[in-house]
């Protein structure tokens, strides 16, 4: 009932912008032509079905059919309905403002933020309506500033200026076959002027197992950014640790890696082409036993598309990278890439897809293998399902989450990776693939266990490698 009255209170003073007088008498719908404005707005969204056809070109009738629809609660038909009405006619104030409701009530808060900014620059809306969009009095409304600024409390001015911090803290206890990354090549053929020499590798060079403990720590916050009454744009900032420590025997595989990225992200109402552009800067640092061994740094740009109607949104991006190599400078370039990703989501399970590929091109001309060629794929599901200790704990807890993801790559050298190892171009393949299963212990707190597995084959024996982990720990978030 408090929807139903936001709404009303939202959308009458709109409709009387750009719609004729009111008729009492309900119409009985003809299928050969489109009815009048005065007699489409006593259609019910049923009655208005059979004129789809003849009303197709109408903006009104779609902004009349929308209205119904999101009145009922079907919000992405309502969305897909509004936005050709918008298409036909973009000067409908009260179709911007169901708009600009459904975006928010489908998850495209930013995209309905950047429709209700150009309904409050419109010359011709009314003074009250305005007020009610600026002030928030419309608590109950999807439209109003509680919804779109989270953290408002009801006053925008609050939201405008404040920040929302979340973090997460995990660590987990497990085993690797292959904790040093090592080759599990024995031996070597080199190719030496007088011919062929069979090398055999050190121990010190062969894969080590045993047991290590990983941790992750990592923080994120967004605020409102840009300029105006509703700022449409939003700015997200975002840091991680993490480390893997094995034993005191196997000390010299210990690893951290630091990763921070700031980001801007400013909606784009177009039509169909409408979504959010994303601009991302960032950089990570990997040290390996205390030493550093990896830097990067790069942009990204990306635009997701609503996609409004479909359960799959996309993402296409492109990017650069930049990357050294303290302890062998030699190995340092720069990474060109273009992805493009494919989000899909349903009330209890998400898939996400992800296609990229692009040019590594070495600093040095020494570089082993010269410029590389890249391709990968990222394939993640996530599910929730059934949580197997929930009856052992009394049906207290929530649904346990299943995770599943594999990531393929592949390397491809321009040249001979070493005069030593004849005229061999490396091509490098390599599989990564996990399960997870995580199950709450409060709202803060999750318990889980993940299963990992990596193997890497080239054409150059130096590469191949194979790896085996199971981790079991614990994971506490806040939001």
């Amino acid at each position: 009932m408090k929807f139903l009255l936001a709404l009303a209170l939202v959308l009458a003073p709109c409709f009387g912008w750009a719609q004729g007088s009111f008729t009492p008498t309900v119409p009985t719908p003809s299928t050969s032509t489109c009815p009048p404005a005065n007699q489409l707005r006593l259609l019910s969204a049923e009655q208005t079905t059979p004129l789809l056809d003849v009303c197709d070109e109408v903006a009104l009738f779609h902004a009349y059919r929308g209205a119904q629809l999101l009145a009922q609660g079907k919000v992405e038909e309502a969305a897909v309905a509004l936005e050709k009405a918008l298409l036909l006619d973009s000067n409908l104030p009260g179709a911007q403002l169901d708009y600009a409701q459904a975006l928010a009530l489908v998850g495209l808060k930013g995209s309905a933020r950047a429709m209700l900014a150009d309904v409050l620059q419109r010359p011709d809306i009314q003074p009250a309506l305005k007020a009610q969009l600026e002030k928030g009095a419309a608590q109950n409304s999807p439209l109003a500033p509680s919804s779109l600024f989270p953290n408002s409390k009801g006053s925008l001015a609050s939201a405008l200026h404040s920040w929302h911090w979340s973090a997460l803290a995990q660590t987990a206890l497990g085993h690797e076959t292959n904790l040093n990354s090592a080759t599990y090549t024995d031996s070597l053929t080199l190719m030496l002027s007088n011919g062929p020499v069979n090398i055999g590798l050190s121990d010190s060079a062969k894969p080590v197992s045993g047991m290590a403990l990983k941790s992750l720590v990592a923080v994120q916050g967004s605020t409102r950014a840009g300029e105006g009454l509703l700022l449409q744009g939003e700015l997200l900032v975002n840091a991680s640790l993490a480390s893997k420590n094995a034993s005191a025997n196997n000390a010299g595989t210990n690893n951290q890696t630091a990763e921070a990225a700031i980001k801007y992200m400013l909606p784009m109402i177009v039509g169909p082409a409408s979504g959010q552009w994303h601009l991302a800067l960032g950089g990570t640092h990997l040290w390996l036993a205390s030493a550093s061994a990896y830097q990067d740094s790069g942009a990204q740009l990306k635009f997701n598309w609503d996609t409004l109607g479909y359960p799959c949104k996309l993402a296409p991006s492109v990017g650069a990278m930049r990357q050294s190599f303290p302890l062998s400078e030699t190995l340092d370039g720069t990474y060109h890439f273009a992805r493009l990703e494919v989000l899909c989501k349903k009330p209890e399970q998400e898939s996400h897809l992800a296609l990229g590929g692009g040019n590594d091109t070495a600093h040095s001309s020494s570089r082993p293998g010269g410029n590389k060629r890249r391709l990968d794929v990222l394939l993640r599901h996530e599910h929730m399902t059934q949580n197997i200790f929930s009856p052992l704990l009394g049906g207290l807890v929530g649904q346990a989450q299943l995770s599943a993801w594999l990531r393929l790559a592949k390397s491809i050298d321009a040249q001979p990776y070493s005069e030593l190892l004849g005229d061999l171009k490396s091509i490098t393949k390599r599989a990564d693939v996990g399960l997870g299963y995580w199950v709450p212990v409060n709202k803060r707190l999750s318990a889980g266990l993940n299963l990992e597995a990596t193997s890497q084959r080239s054409t150059n024996t130096l590469f191949n490698l194979r790896n085996l982990g199971i981790y079991a720990g614990i994971k506490w978030s806040e939001n």
